[in-house]
């Protein structure tokens, strides 16, 4: 807000000006406001002022100019004035300041749009116009007028359906009116009736037009003279007629198209393969044939010049198809050209490969099984093979010593030593033969589970025990986590201590010297009940999971030499869980340690009442 003096002085300047323009208030007060416009505009602004001091008192008005701000730029403002020169109480002219620099420059962008738009219209090789949401025209180039006959203010009148053969227009009416009604873009052919009764074929299409809120504002569309694409069709009837009875009977895709991809045959072996009919594609373009991102790959390469010279001939390979639904399907291609009367015509014969591809993938799927397999095999087989031989090499060593004596006849301590390797060397081998079996078994189907109310912490000391030694030796601290009145399971007592000794001694195998293991039992959500087991050892990749879950399988086979193991453990231990109907989650990371989580559901979790009743 400003206040000028008669000889348009500022004498007041509100503050909110140092917000729009950057100019201080008290920089302003005392100069003439002309000194703020643009030098073009200072005349004009002038004679306005002069012209608002000489009227009435209270009169007022508006003009818009450009200002300068305090970066030496240019804003547009629009400036309301109201003449209070002889009021005593302002004495001077008031106005209001607006910047509307954006809305000028949006207007002036919104021309130079409308500008460009009507000269690529006016320039574009088919008929082209825009409809209001209404119906009714807005705009129709040269063109247009050429190809309708009619002139282009009858057309923004009346339409240009006055000009489409009377057998076609019912149709297209019907088809417009759908389209324009639902926002929906429209695809046809029709024929235009000329005023000697020549008839000219056209393809429509049109796209909905929405303003920024998605409201339909009616469409643009053009129309295409189709012409000569018909004429060169009926010119390959004649001959086409000499192949149609093998192209109809044949069992494989054969369609036509020219290098502008409009498809002129179509036989029935493709209508069955794209789910399409014939009279909804001939004459259309091959673009609904093709997934959208190689529709201009397709396109540049039947424009290539080099095709002209050398033509393609046979399979040119697998691609991508797309059928009516716009589901994709692996075709195989084999493409033969031809020129008719200067063009060129490409026949295409189509093959669809989907179930050769299934196939392939399959045999593909069966090998990589196969070979995962025989490498399963091969390094199970190592495995194993070091698994005997160590205990069985400390059997024969130690039994031929005790055997023939060696150490002499006094040395029975020493004997009673290796005497107690052999039983260890034994129980291990029958613990890895005892592996192998309850796995057939669980396979098989034949093993049961001897059901039995058990005591969480007995089962837990009692496996705590069972591998205090092999901590000890590799110097791992293993510490107990309980809740306080755990209820009693109804589990397998054997099979649950299995369970729980076997993630225990991995815990400890793969825990570095000084590390820790951590056993908690706890009730779960939903009423079930779980152990963890965590550990602070080498840990693995989560991609690495599901291979240490498989049977026979081990993640690292160098870490397997470096830990021992045949890689039964975890598969074993966690199909005894299932047997449980519960389930085994590994949650691990390279370096940073694995917690295995052992879920029990609700229905093997007692009450202490049930032990009483």
């Amino acid at each position: 807000m400003g206040v000028l003096s008669r000889d348009g002085r500022f004498v007041f300047v509100g503050d909110n000006v140092r917000k729009v323009f950057g100019h201080a208030p008290e920089e302003m007060v005392g100069r003439p406001l002309t000194d703020f416009a643009h030098p073009a505009d200072r005349a004009a602004l002038a004679e306005r002022l002069a012209f608002r001091a000489a009227s009435p008192l209270g009169s007022a008005g508006t003009s818009t100019f450009r200002m300068r701000d305090s970066g030496g730029g240019w804003r547009h403002v629009e400036a309301t004035g109201c003449n209070l020169l002889d009021d005593p109480e302002v004495q001077g002219m008031v106005g209001n300041i607006r910047d509307v620099t954006e809305r000028v420059e949006a207007e002036r962008r919104r021309r130079e749009s409308e500008a460009l738009y009507h000269t690529l219209a006016e320039a574009a090789p088919v008929g082209m116009f825009r409809v209001g949401a209404h119906g009714r025209m807005l705009f129709v180039n040269h063109r247009m007028a050429v190809l309708t006959g009619l002139n282009a203010e009858r057309i923004m009148a009346e339409g240009w359906f006055a000009a489409v053969h009377p057998d076609d227009r019912p149709r297209l009416e019907e088809e417009w009116a759908r389209s324009l009604a639902a926002g929906l873009p429209l695809m046809t052919n029709a024929r235009l009736l000329g005023a000697e009764g020549t008839t000219a074929a056209v393809f429509l299409q049109t796209t909905p037009v929405r303003d920024a809120d998605g409201r339909l504002q009616g469409c643009i569309g053009s129309l295409t003279d189709m012409s000569e694409y018909v004429r060169t069709a009926e010119a390959l009837l004649v001959a086409e007629a000499r192949n149609r009875s093998v192209v109809e009977a044949a069992a494989d895709a054969i369609l036509t198209v020219d290098e502008e991809g409009i498809v002129h045959s179509f036989n029935p072996a493709a209508e069955a393969m794209f789910g399409l009919g014939a009279a909804e594609i001939v004459w259309h373009r091959l673009d609904r044939l093709i997934p959208g991102d190689v529709v201009e790959r397709h396109k540049a390469y039947l424009r290539r010049p080099d095709l002209r010279v050398k033509p393609p001939a046979g399979c040119i390979g697998d691609i991508q198809a797309r059928r009516a639904d716009g589901t994709l399907f692996p075709i195989e291609l084999s493409v033969a050209a031809l020129e008719v009367q200067g063009r060129r015509l490409f026949t295409a014969i189509v093959r669809d490969v989907t179930e050769r591809k299934r196939i392939e993938a399959e045999l593909i799927r069966a090998r990589d099984a196969a070979e995962a397999a025989d490498l399963a095999k091969s390094a199970f087989l190592a495995t194993m093979s070091h698994e005997l031989r160590t205990p069985l090499n400390a059997v024969i060593g130690f039994s031929q010593v005790i055997e023939m004596r060696l150490l002499g006849p006094d040395a029975l301590d020493r004997y009673t030593e290796y005497a107690t390797s052999i039983r260890q060397s034994g129980e291990h081998l029958l613990g890895i033969i005892d592996d192998i079996l309850d796995i057939s078994k669980i396979e098989a189907g034949s093993l049961q589970l001897g059901e039995a109310p058990v005591d969480v912490t007995d089962v837990l000391g009692q496996s705590l025990n069972l591998i205090a030694m092999q901590a000890g030796k590799r110097g791992v601290a293993v510490t107990l986590d309980l809740e306080r009145d755990l209820p009693p399971l109804r589990v397998d007592e054997l099979r649950l201590r299995q369970i729980l000794v076997n993630l225990l001694s991995n815990a400890v195998k793969f825990s570095d010297t000084g590390g820790q293991v951590t056993v908690s039992a706890r009730r779960a959500d939903g009423g079930g009940f779980e152990f963890v087991v965590c550990d602070e050892g080498v840990g693995m990749a989560p991609e690495d999971i599901p291979k240490a879950m498989e049977r026979f399988s081990q993640v690292d086979q160098s870490m397997a030499r470096r830990h021992e193991g045949t890689g039964l453990g975890l598969p074993l231990t966690k199909r005894l869980v299932e047997l449980h109907g519960g389930s085994l989650r590994i949650d691990s990371a390279p370096g940073e340690g694995t917690t295995v989580t052992v879920h029990l559901p609700a229905e093997r979790v007692m009450r202490f009442e049930d032990l009483l009743g």
